[in-house]
């Protein structure tokens, strides 16, 4: 019992212990010191994770008809533009819809003619007034049936330009140009030059220009110093990444203790969907790195040597992050100081021996 009152007693007096040495013992025990180096970010460690697409970033093509490939134009991979043709189809649905928006026209062209010449006939009082009436409403059920048939053109890809030419010169389209919504590159086809496609086919999915994901299973003893929309530094292949968290998962895998993290991967990274990789995962708070052969520890404290003058003095440090050369420890303006990172076990010795 007397034994470990005095370890305590020369544990305290450590912690606020002084040496004083001369330049000539400071030669030849060779005590070495460093500055340590300010950082704003602090490493949490690595871990494996994998690049994804959002699903807003995936545009799928599909078709509401069947139809025949008369020719492709696009393959997987090739970007494409909004508006640039993938494909030419054939299929009689599309001439079908043709040929109902074209007598839809002459009968609207039929029914405003009628109506004009019994609005006539009306003004003169030659004819009963509800006949007049009963030829405008004529009229606007055959506008909305116009409209009806030009909405179903549009729906199988018929352009403005298309079905004004329609219109002009009553002559149907055979094949129709399957045209990208969007502007991406194309990362999945399903169809082929020759083949028949149905209504329920995925022809072509689309990736989009936008903020890939990075997701990865975390350790739930780091996952705590995460928090959604947190700012953190993403290193792979030793390029930093400016990133931050979209989402943690709310329950926790019993089998691994880990959490599902997911983090925003700005479109400069260059790295594909599909990638895994080592990451290394830094959040940002201020620190200080110091080489790891400057810490010492007394029981259950971790300390250093700060130097000042040719006084060397212990100051108790957290430990935030270390690896096998460096470790960062939470700001202390003391750290600013050189800081003793050899012969730290004689200065140890010789603080106990003077106590």
């Amino acid at each position: 019992m007397k034994k470990i009152i005095i370890a305590q007693i020369i544990s305290a007096l450590l912690l606020m212990a002084d040496v004083t040495l001369t330049p000539q013992e400071e030669k030849n025990w060779q005590i070495q010191t460093a500055l340590g180096k300010e950082v704003t970010h602090v490493p949490l460690d690595e871990y494996m994770m994998r690049v994804t697409t959002p699903p807003k970033l995936l545009h799928t093509i599909s078709l509401p008809y069947e139809a025949k490939v008369i020719q492709l134009s696009k393959a997987n991979f090739q970007s494409v533009n909004k508006g640039e043709v993938l494909a030419l189809l054939n299929s009689p649905q599309w001439v079908e819809a043709q040929k109902e928006a074209i007598s839809a026209l002459i009968k609207l062209t039929h029914s405003e003619s009628e109506a004009s010449r019994k609005s006539k006939l009306c003004k003169e009082e030659i004819i009963a007034q509800k006949e007049c009436i009963t030829a405008e409403a004529e009229v606007k059920t055959d506008k909305i049936k116009l409209l009806s048939s030009k909405a179903v053109l549009k729906s199988y890809g018929a352009t403005d330009e298309m079905i004004k030419t329609l219109f002009k010169d009553l002559a149907i389209f055979p094949n129709i140009e399957l045209r990208s919504a969007v502007k991406g590159i194309i990362l999945q086809t399903d169809i082929e030059t020759g083949k028949n496609i149905s209504s329920s086919n995925a022809l072509f999915v689309i990736k989009t220009d936008g903020e890939d994901w990075l997701e990865g299973d975390i350790p739930q003893a780091v996952a705590t110093a995460l928090k959604p929309s947190q700012e953190v530094i993403i290193k792979i292949n030793d390029k930093e990444i400016k990133s931050k968290v979209l989402l943690m998962s709310p329950t926790l895998n019993s089998l691994n203790q880990t959490r599902y993290v997911r983090f925003s991967l700005p479109k400069e990274a260059g790295l594909l969907a599909g990638l895994r990789a080592k990451v290394e995962l830094s959040v940002e708070r201020k620190a200080f790195v110091i080489d790891k052969k400057a810490l010492i520890q007394n029981g259950a404290d971790t300390m250093v040597f700060i130097k000042k003058g040719q006084t060397y003095h212990t100051l108790k440090v957290i430990v935030l992050a270390e690896n096998r050369e460096v470790c960062y420890l939470d700001y202390n303006a003391e750290l600013k100081e050189p800081i003793a990172i050899s012969a730290t076990s004689i200065l140890q010795n010789k603080l106990q021996q003077g106590e």
